[in-house]
């Protein structure tokens, strides 16, 4: 390459890279300049010319006016990424001779750029960093291709002082100028050792160059490690002199009355170096712990471990913890953090257990002193966010530590018998780990829930007392740290720890996802602290939840008000404390072990801490239940806490009667003052008290037995109040299902349920509902469909659209009541003796031929089934009604009906999918709201508006939706109830047959109807049929059922599969207009 190519090409290189001294460039001349600079790369004597660039010392072309501009760093650069991609590609080619000629070039615009340029030159400037690591990663890439077989002086060559032509710095030395040289060997030596990582997604090099290069390096490692323990002890020196250095200058500045701003023009330009060689030392020392990292996450353990001629990298990282200078305590954290995930002997481990609490004590020191000389306090807002990081790193490290080497405490004899030594270290470890969590910020005992989950999982490591003295600070932690931070106090910084909280996470969305992760985390927390040690677990929560009632019984602070009747809100303190203080109180008290609360027989430590427990027990229940707040947010917030009470009451109910007299009375709630319309925070609250009841009768319904009468009425009464809504009917249906399902005597049981579920018989039975459904025209008249076909504005008529949801919600909400029931019940009678089947009452097998498996497998009477299911004294008289719902919902697809609905711009809304299938079939996520929420489906069906709309349209789809898949399911649990089975039912069973397996009916469904079809109804008829009945009752249902089954798929996939028979234009759509 003659100097008129060389011009030009380091004038493209200065036009692309914005150097100075060329003036206004225009569009055209960068265009020419790239082209030119993408032109070269083809060039053959490009490398020749790209060795040449790197080895001078500058570059330099004429500019405006012939003014000389410095290209050196960007044509350098370029020179070096090209001949990097040139070793991906043409390397291999190259003979041995111009390998070695290549290299020792490289190697020489090496040594050129750490030559110290300037004897005073303290700091490394910006351009000079970037081309060191630029060649750095040039010299690494030779390094995993020719080291050690084909270049064995790559030690030599980087590591030996440059007097000695190497790029190291002289020993004993100041850094100086050499910074260069020192960035480049750490650099390159860290890059060799991260690619030669033994890992599943390293794929750079080959196994076989990998430990090629680590043995050399291994062998190498008595001339590498010493020199870097020498540089990290000569940097940090350097670091502490400057540092004193610029304290007494603070000193005499103070001394003298004036301040830093006061100082001359000579004290502030010596003031300036003395910075300058702080940070340049500390910006080595943490080049140093960078390529000490990878050493400890890949390399021998005895690198970093070993102590050999006075090298202790372990002591040295210890002592680093407290040097804040370059970020040099994070990047010790990290080195031991990488050394800590590693597999440790017990000698190692217990070392570091052993050293890193007065490795932090003197850390803590140093970090209070800093703040003293700074006139600040040791835990001052500010000082906590400068060290947050660090405090985070630490946490992190020290948790991983102990989660990585967990046997090496179970198996130690000592610390399994509470004494010793190593006991002592390991107490005083977790005592450091248990202090850390008082943080303020969250984030810092979040990196450590695993770590105490893991010990408190291990029984190991529960039977020894190394866990006991902690478990109060850890729950104290967690307890506080679970409460929700209102943001908007963040963000106008009224939080008292705002500035903190910002610099914890990024934003609101960061922190509820953090939250959201802790608590899921926490509740195993909580339920293993209850379980281990219930005595602390149970102080704990009597002491928090007794502070709450005293602070914020009333509401106070009552901020976050809602200003239309001035009660809380959901963001208000009162609130969100009662909102964290849920969780811990319902996992503790699941966890607490019988022991701890029943009446039994236990030794006298067992007994000791049941007579401390349960006063605070039953002090606690007391507090929540005599607890009777106004605003509503609060009711709610008692809801839960009554809901959590469930796992005490097992074993004491006294005040069981008055915490479900609330949440009954709760299911009535009503706004302050009264609404026309209910507020969803009481529609919230009135579903929330709903959901309480029935996990409450869940757990105790044989304690709920003997105010059985009570109840009744009670329910009664509130089902004729009329204002429950569907939602709250069903969940007072299925309490008292509950509760009924542990009644003992039969008789009583099954008069109970039928008592219950009287009114929703009784609206099945009605003349309203019995019309309109002996045909598919009066249940189309009663959705409101045939009348949008002479008047289409009535969907939107206020009156029309109350009364059409009246009369569809009494006959879907009796069949969803009886199907909540049946459920309830059939699950109860699963859990008694053989499956709820009583073997002594069977019916006799006609053909005794047939060889039975089980005892059971016959037909059995529903007289019989009714002793341990109360639910079936009701199929007889529910069946019949049940068959002709079916029939006349399935019907409207009939192609009849489906031509006149399609044909009307309103009433073929009626045929379309419901939102909500919608949205399952987009596999939304659940964070972004829902069917209502940010992406959600709502008013996609029919553009605009939605079923929360007072709309009719939007809403048949999804009633047909519930209207099907309920009878589908009402069939399925005939099925798993085995009245299908029982001679009683055989006059119905031709009927239920005609009609489910109408072929009109089969034909007609979609795919997606039928999935349910078979999945709800089928699917468990065929489970459930005893062996002896396959040929009577399953082949009059199958048969017809597969027969379709696989005329469907020929439909579905010949056109696809193109296997003839069928044309494609039987299964194309068919549009709106092709109807008309």
């Amino acid at each position: 390459m003659n100097e008129t190519q060389r011009q030009s090409l380091l004038g493209a290189i200065a036009i692309s890279s914005g150097a100075a001294g060329f003036g206004n460039i225009t569009p055209q001349q960068r265009a020419d300049a790239f082209a030119n600079l993408e032109q070269f790369k083809t060039y053959p004597g490009r490398m020749a010319a790209c060795v040449e660039m790197i080895g001078c010392s500058t570059l330099q072309i004429a500019g405006v006016g012939n003014v000389p501009s410095d290209v050196t760093v960007p044509g350098k650069l370029y020179a070096l990424g090209l001949i990097q991609e040139f070793l991906k590609v043409g390397y291999n080619s190259l003979n041995e001779s111009d390998r070695g000629q290549l290299r020792s070039s490289i190697v020489l615009a090496a040594r050129q750029l750490a030559m110290p340029v300037d004897s005073s030159s303290i700091k490394m400037n910006d351009s000079t960093r970037i081309l060191a690591v630029k060649i750095a990663a040039l010299l690494a890439d030779l390094a995993l291709r020719e080291f050690p077989q084909r270049w064995q002086t790559f030690v030599s060559d980087l590591f030996s002082p440059v007097s000695n032509g190497g790029m190291w710095c002289e020993a004993g030395a100041d850094t100086g100028g050499n910074a260069a040289g020192i960035k480049i060997c750490l650099e390159c030596l860290k890059l060799v050792t991260e690619d030669c990582t033994d890992s599943d997604y390293n794929a750079r090099i080959s196994t076989t160059r990998r430990n090629d290069i680590l043995l050399g390096l291994n062998e190498m490692s008595t001339r590498l490690l010493p020199l870097l323990f020498e540089l990290l002890s000569k940097q940090y020196g350097d670091v502490n002199n400057a540092k004193s250095t610029l304290q007494a200058m603070h000193q005499y500045v103070a001394s003298n009355g004036r301040t830093m701003a006061q100082m001359t023009p000579d004290e502030r330009a010596q003031y300036q170096q003395e910075l300058d060689r702080r940070d340049a030392a500390g910006g080595i020392v943490a080049d140093v712990l960078g390529t000490l990292e990878k050493f400890c996450q890949s390399m021998p353990l005895d690198w970093m471990l070993k102590v050999e001629n006075g090298n202790d990298f372990v002591a040295a990282l210890l002592h680093l913890l407290q040097e804040d200078v370059a970020n040099i305590q994070v990047l010790s954290v990290a080195c031991l953090q990488q050394l800590s995930m590693r597999k440790l002997d017990q000698y190692q481990w217990f070392r570091l257990v052993s050293s890193l609490p007065p490795a932090l004590f003197e850390a803590t020191n140093a970090a209070a002193q800093r703040a003293n000389e700074r006139a600040i306090a040791p835990n001052s807002i500010d000082m906590l966010i400068e060290q947050l990081e660090f405090h985070r790193s630490l946490s992190k490290m020290g948790s991983t530590l102990v989660t990585a080497h967990l046997a090496h405490i179970t198996t130690d004899k000592d610390i399994s018998s509470g004494r010793g030594v190593k006991f002592d270290a390991v107490s005083s470890y977790l005592n450091l780990l248990s202090e850390m969590m008082s943080h303020p910020s969250g984030v810092i005992c979040g990196e450590q829930i695993n770590t105490w989950v893991g010990l408190l999982r291990d029984p190991a490591i529960v039977r020894t007392n190394v866990l006991s003295p902690h478990l109060g600070r850890v729950l104290t932690a967690y307890m506080n740290h679970i409460v929700k931070i209102r943001w908007e106090d963040v963000w106008e910084q009224e939080h008292p720890y705002s500035a903190l909280i910002e610099a914890s996470w990024d934003d609101d969305e960061a922190y509820d996802d953090w939250l959201g992760n802790l608590r899921s985390k926490a509740s195993q927390l909580f339920r293993s602290i209850g379980n281990t040690e219930p005595e602390i677990a149970v102080t704990v929560i009597h002491s928090q939840m007794r502070t709450l009632l005293n602070a914020h019984c009333n509401g106070e602070p009552r901020d976050q008000l809602n200003p239309e009747n001035n009660e809380l809100t959901v963001t208000s303190t009162a609130c969100l404390k009662f909102e964290g203080a849920t969780q811990p109180l319902d996992n503790i008290l699941h966890g607490l072990p019988s022991w701890a609360v029943d009446d039994g027989n236990y030794d006298a430590k067992r007994s000791r801490i049941r007579s401390i427990i349960r006063p605070l027990l039953s002090e606690l229940a007391s507090m929540i239940v005599s607890w009777n707040p106004n605003d509503i947010w609060l009711k709610f917030r008692r809801t839960t806490l009554l809901e959590a009470l469930k796992h005490y009451w097992k074993y004491e109910p006294s005040t069981l009667p008055s915490g479900v007299d609330t949440l009954l009375m709760y299911l009535s709630a009503t706004d302050n003052p009264p609404k026309e319309r209910i507020s969803e925070d009481v529609i919230g609250l009135r579903k929330k008290s709903g959901v309480s009841l029935v996990a409450v009768s869940k757990v105790v319904p044989h304690l709920l037995v003997p105010w059985l009468s009570q109840l009744s009425d009670r329910a009664k009464t509130l089902l004729t109040s009329g204002g429950l809504s569907p939602i709250n009917e069903m969940h007072l249906y299925e309490f008292l299902s509950c509760v009924a399902t542990a009644v003992e005597n039969p008789v009583d049981r099954s008069n109970f349920v039928a008592d219950v579920l009287a009114n929703s018989m009784r609206s099945l039975e009605s003349p309203t509902i019995q019309s309109s459904i002996q045909s598919t025209e009066g249940l189309l008249s009663l959705m409101g469909i045939s009348q949008a076909g002479t008047n289409s504005s009535c969907v939107t008529d206020p009156e029309f659209v109350k009364k059409v949801t009246r009369e569809f919600s009494t006959l879907y909400s009796s069949l969803n009541q009886l199907l909540s029931v049946g459920k309830r019940c059939h699950e109860a009678a699963r859990k008694r003796p053989n499956g709820g089947l009583p073997v002594q009452s069977l019916s006799p097998v006609i053909d005794g031929s047939v060889a039975l498996n089980f005892p059971d497998e016959g037909p059995i009477n529903l007289s019989d089934l009714a002793i341990n299911d109360p639910f079936v004294a009701l199929w007889p008289k529910l069946l019949p009604t049940l068959l002709q719902v079916f029939d006349v919902t399935l019907r409207v697809w009939h192609p009849e009906f489906q031509v006149s609905l399609l044909r009307n711009n309103v009433q073929r809304y009626a045929l379309a999918i419901s939102d909500d299938e919608a949205y399952l079939a987009t596999k939304q996520e659940s964070s972004v709201g829902g069917v209502f929420g940010k992406g959600g489906t709502a008013g996609s069906i029919i553009s605009g508006t939605d079923r929360r709309d007072m709309n009719l349209a939007p809403r048949w789809s999804g009633w047909f939706n519930e209207l099907r898949n309920n009878c589908f399911q009402l069939l399925g649990l005939l099925s798993a109830q085995r009245i299908l089975y029982a001679p009683e039912m055989s006059h119905l069973f031709p009927q239920l047959v005609s009609i489910v397996t109408n072929q009109e009916h089969l034909r007609s469904m979609e795919h997606r109807h039928f999935t349910q079809y078979l999945k709800q109804f089928i699917e468990i008829m065929i489970l459930s049929c005893p062996s002896s009945l396959y040929q009577s009752h399953l082949t009059a249902i199958l048969g017809p059922v597969f027969e379709h089954l696989q005329v469907r798929f020929q439909y579905s996939w010949n056109p696809i599969l193109g296997t003839g028979g069928l044309s494609a234009e039987s299964t194309k759509p068919l549009f709106f207009s092709q109807l008309c």
